[in-house]
């Protein structure tokens, strides 16, 4: 069974009517430390990444994990808020995804402002934004609108934003197709709460692959391997639920993940392959991407597809496309989606390694 929460949850008000609470593991006393900003994924809350928290200061690290939107407690959305969701236009998901990058980015300013956090000096220092599964679309988005943020924001993050990591990314959120034939029976199950367990079974599973850095699909496993639990089988329903919300999966994030695909590619588009942005907007901002050794196959599949298209976007990403940024991929050999839960002190590791690279 879990330890207590160590941590109480604190809030920072980014604009009027909208506060997001968060877990902070702490300032380092004396040392230069990376603030390292964690934004969960599908269904989870911030509390999800709280076996990292007492690894956090020998390793010169403050970990932070935001409650995103719609997570209580943390200001939930209003209908005008989803309008551009719900209309299922172009221009209104690209709005909602320009919104909360500007928030999260709001987010990370008022919050180095307010914890006179060291500044970033390369990768030390400063502040590392980790998006994980769900939340990596959040922390994609945060560098395709750059051009959004205030004026007074954009100057302060530039000093301490150095790294955005994507950790086990969903191809879709990236523009980049399912494998031909792939098909997990998730989505048509119609009771939100079992479509939640049918999801969390099958994403917190371990993937005996053969090989996750060859790059063929040959070398992945798509379906999982019944032969080990899935990550947090041993919470109670009380326990769990602490750390998750079927409501807001069944509402909002349903709303994100089908946001269009042409959206997506937009926003990727925008983050890595626009030089124009780039050039004028954190040029030195890095980008890394990383997945697990035992993560969803598709998850692995899709990386090792993009990672062939910052050779030549062009085909997805459209005619002016070109690699704009430092990006760099870690195919971890270690861990599943839920490695910072499973293996705390290896996630620890991973996350350095991959920001280092």
């Amino acid at each position: 069974m879990p330890t207590p929460m160590q941590h109480e949850l604190e809030s920072l008000t980014i604009s009027d009517g909208v506060s997001y609470y968060y877990f902070d593991s702490g300032d380092v006393p004396g040392k230069t430390y990376t603030t390292l900003v964690f934004v969960p994924g599908l269904g989870f809350n911030g509390g999800v990444f709280r076996k990292l928290f007492p690894l956090a200061a020998a390793h010169r690290l403050r970990i932070v994990s935001l409650y995103r939107r719609d997570y209580s407690p943390t200001t939930s959305f209003l209908d005008a808020d989803l309008a551009g969701l719900v209309s299922r236009t172009v221009e209104g998901q690209e709005s909602f995804l320009r919104t909360q990058a500007v928030d999260i980015a709001t987010f990370l300013v008022n919050f180095a402002r307010k914890q006179h956090i060291p500044l970033a000096e390369g990768t030390s220092g400063g502040i590392a934004l980790v998006g994980w599964s769900l939340g990596s679309l959040h922390a994609h988005a945060v560098v395709a609108h750059l051009d959004a943020l205030p004026p007074s924001v954009l100057s302060d993050l530039e000093q301490y934003l150095h790294t955005v990591v994507c950790h086990d990314i969903s191809g879709v959120f990236i523009g980049i197709p399912k494998p031909p034939g792939f098909n997990v029976e998730l989505w048509s199950e119609t009771d939100v709460e079992k479509r939640f367990k049918l999801f969390h079974e099958w994403v917190a599973g371990h993937f005996p692959h053969k090989n996750v850095t060859s790059g063929s699909i040959n070398d992945l496993e798509l379906y999982q391997s019944p032969d080990k639990t899935h990550s947090m089988n041993e919470l109670s329903p009380q326990e769990f639920a602490a750390f998750t919300s079927t409501k807001t999966f069944g509402t909002s994030d349903t709303l994100i993940v089908s946001i269009q695909v042409d959206v997506f590619k937009a926003t990727t588009r925008r983050a890595i392959f626009d030089t124009t942005l780039a050039e004028k907007f954190m040029p030195n901002l890095r980008v890394r991407y990383m997945c697990g050794g035992a993560s969803p196959g598709v998850i692995v599949w899709a990386l090792h597809e993009f990672r062939k298209c910052l050779a030549d976007p062009k085909p997805i990403y459209g005619p002016d496309a070109e690699k704009a940024r430092d990006v760099k991929f870690k195919f971890q050999t270690e861990g599943n989606h839920f490695i910072f839960w499973d293996e705390p002190e290896v996630a620890v590791e991973q996350y350095i390694a991959t920001i280092n690279l």
